[in-house]
């Protein structure tokens, strides 16, 4: 896939009552390339890669200088195991303050030997930096490449401050495991726990149970529909501290609806 523009502007104003006339030019263009690909092996193995580059180049009398930033996912599942692998990366590689790193990297290891049969679930994911991509940033009308958080990602704008990437230790750590039960009816319910870390002292703990059902469609139903629809629903209790603040504790109910 390929995502491209360019475009100039030149505003003209004449002298007026107590102004003086001016002329302004501005250009601009960018550019974002997408590589992207499944590949299914023997032995009930499957492959996906991805992989994307956004640039963009600002000149003129307005915003200058060029941000560009790449980044690439890579997953791994092998079904009969119910072994899954993620792993997602970027880096700025341009932005228009020499001094200015980024990077943002994750990785998901997900293990449920039994599948749809129940049994054993367990996953670990630690994170470093901002791991999301940010090249859909430069089609919006205000930002562009390199911002922390929910600051301006812009090449020519003032909202990302000098930075340095992050360190070798995770800025974000989850684990959960969980034992799936089918029911008589196809649905399945799971105990489970689940502990995050997030920053040097915050953390996250919730206990509680999730119910999964999948609908097979009916037989009137048009082709090309969906084949199957999944509800889950999450009833949970958590305590959650950030820093040296004392802790929250809540109770949750999360529903998700997934086409499948």
């Amino acid at each position: 896939a390929l995502k491209a523009d360019a475009f100039t502007v030149r505003i003209t104003s004449e002298d007026g009552a107590g102004l003086a006339g001016v002329t302004a030019v501005a250009h601009r263009a960018r550019l974002a390339p997408e590589l992207a690909g499944q590949w299914t092996m023997g032995g009930g193995m499957a492959v996906r890669a991805r992989f994307e580059l956004g640039a963009r180049y600002d000149r003129g009398d307005a915003e200058t200088g060029l941000g560009a930033e790449a980044g690439a996912e890579f997953g791994f599942a092998h079904i009969s195991s119910g072994l899954s692998i993620d792993a997602r990366g970027r880096t700025l590689l341009a932005h228009q303050k020499d001094q200015f790193r980024e990077w943002g990297a994750s990785f998901a290891l997900r293990l449920q030997p039994g599948g749809e049969q129940g049994g054993l679930s367990f996953s670990l994911e630690p994170s470093w930096g901002e791991a999301a991509s940010g090249t859909a940033a430069l089609w919006q009308a205000q930002a562009g490449l390199g911002g922390l958080g929910g600051q301006e990602r812009g090449v020519g704008g003032t909202g990302a401050a000098l930075s340095d990437a992050p360190g070798w230790t995770p800025d974000r750590l989850a684990m959960e495991v969980g034992w799936g039960i089918v029911l008589p009816n196809g649905a399945q319910v799971a105990p489970f726990g689940r502990w995050s870390r997030e920053g040097a002292a915050g953390y996250r703990l919730n206990a509680g149970t999730r119910w999964t059902a999948l609908a097979a469609p009916g037989e009137h139903e048009a082709e090309g529909s969906p084949r199957r629809v999944q509800l889950t629903v999450d009833l949970f209790g958590e305590q959650a501290a950030v820093d040296a603040q004392p802790a929250q504790r809540r109770i949750g109910l999360l529903g998700r609806i997934a086409f499948r």
